[in-house]
């Protein structure tokens, strides 16, 4: 059963089994695999802070909008 994400990150989820966050897709091995890590990051109000995925996401916003800010644009992509 597709969840409302709690991490602002957090896409959707299709029924082909995959989770989609803004940076990533996932396939997990099994639904309790998918659900370990959904429920304790993705879903979890406190959890989703400790995710490195989320926090790898606030770093590069981070940079973009200080690079924006200073006219200094030096993000890879």
């Amino acid at each position: 059963m597709p969840i409302a994400g709690t991490c602002p990150y957090f896409q959707r989820e299709k029924g082909d089994g995959y989770t989609y966050c803004e940076c990533a897709r996932f396939r997990f091995p099994d639904k309790q695999a998918r659900r370990d890590i959904v429920y304790k990051y993705c879903a979890h109000p406190d959890g989703y802070e400790g995710c490195v995925i989320k926090q790898t996401m606030d770093q590069f916003y981070e940079r973009k909008y200080n690079g924006e800010q200073t006219g200094k644009h030096k993000i890879a992509g």
